[in-house]
């Protein structure tokens, strides 16, 4: 069995309602459930290769707010940062 454990934060009011409305849209039992999964993806996208990551973030990015940069453009640029 897996020990958990409580991690108590504070959000601001436009948060919290964002938390909110996010847990019913997509079905969660309740805010903790859907925090806890936003963590948990976040945790994993962070034990990606730097390259995997960029490419799931570009493709989260595009389907929540669609942009003119194409994937080629996201990925010369993070070229360029690597290099810096």
């Amino acid at each position: 069995m897996t020990k958990s454990i409580s991690v108590a934060t504070k959000l601001t009011k436009k948060e919290a309602e964002l938390i909110e409305k996010i847990s019913k849209e997509y079905g969660f039992m309740n805010k903790s459930e859907a925090v806890r999964s936003a963590i948990r993806l976040y945790i994993n996208l962070l034990s990606l290769p730097s390259r995997d990551r960029l490419r799931v973030l570009q493709i989260i990015n595009e389907l929540i707010a669609p942009s003119g940069v194409t994937s080629s453009e996201l990925v010369e640029q993070m070229h360029t940062e690597e290099d810096t």
